[in-house]
């Protein structure tokens, strides 16, 4: 599955990107009411990059999902506006979008990694995206461990991938999501490998198919922040706690991936 994990920066990029974090800080000119660093007075202004459902999609000319929702509930806890800037991922990878100021936070599925923490911020995971198996309504395949000799399909280039290649199993691999989950809709394959947040979005659309199984890949998912805006980076932990608390991330879980 497509889980943000881009291939190895360029070392120039990563050079460029370490002395644009060293040397570019918020500029401190516009503050929350509460005293957090932002890059435009009264809004929070966040970096995404679409389309990747259900974390980040276009739907009627609004950017929605699982992560447009946790942006909504920091700006709120900041009383912010929220203000969605769509850019290349490369740039929210690089650390480069945060450290040139382009935005206050970057949310969009993005793995926490030791590389990309050496140029950014990360909060406290808010989702562990491990991975899931994903076969039709009543099949006799329940688990993991039951695959066999069954033909599966993986997105290349992927933990999914990975695990079917450590685990001997007859798989193929396909380019992208669509893809991947059409063959198993048409009866290509038996069963998908992919990321449960994915999957448990395309079983909750489809009731044909059913995610019936679950393995940590170690994957988490975490909000970016500027390395130098630790207010701000204490704002959102502070958010994530309370939605976790309060039960608004299971309902967020729920209503766009199933889960």
């Amino acid at each position: 599955m497509k889980t943000r994990h881009l291939p190895t920066l360029l070392a120039a990029t990563s050079a460029t990107a370490l002395v644009l974090a060293g040397c570019t800080s918020t500029s401190g000119e516009n503050q929350s009411e509460s005293g957090v660093p932002l890059v435009e007075d009264g809004k929070l202004t966040v970096c995404s990059n679409t389309p990747y459902t259900p974390f980040e999609f276009e739907r009627d000319g609004e950017v929605v999902g699982f992560d447009m929702d946790l942006a909504d509930e920091i700006a709120a806890d900041l009383d912010l506006e929220k203000n969605v800037i769509q850019t290349g991922f490369e740039g929210i990878e690089s650390g480069a979008d945060l450290s040139t100021n382009k935005c206050d936070i970057a949310i969009s599925g993005i793995t926490i990694t030791e590389a990309r923490q050496s140029v950014m911020a990360f909060s406290e995971p808010y989702f562990d995206d491990e991975l899931g198996l994903l076969v039709p309504a009543g099949s006799e395949i329940q688990s993991f461990d039951q695959i066999g000799d069954a033909r599966v399909a993986v997105q290349q280039a992927t933990t999914g991938q990975t695990y079917a290649e450590d685990n001997g199993l007859n798989f193929e691999q396909q380019e992208d999501t669509a893809l991947m989950l059409q063959s198993l809709e048409t009866g290509g394959v038996e069963a998908v490998i992919g990321n449960v947040s994915v999957l448990g979005n395309r079983a909750a659309e489809n009731p044909d198919l059913e995610l019936i199984d679950q393995e940590s890949n170690g994957e988490q998912l975490g909000v970016a922040v500027n390395s130098e805006n630790t207010e701000m980076l204490d704002a959102v932990n502070s958010t994530i706690e309370r939605i976790n608390d309060d039960g608004t991330m299971e309902t967020m879980r729920e209503e766009w991936m199933g889960l």
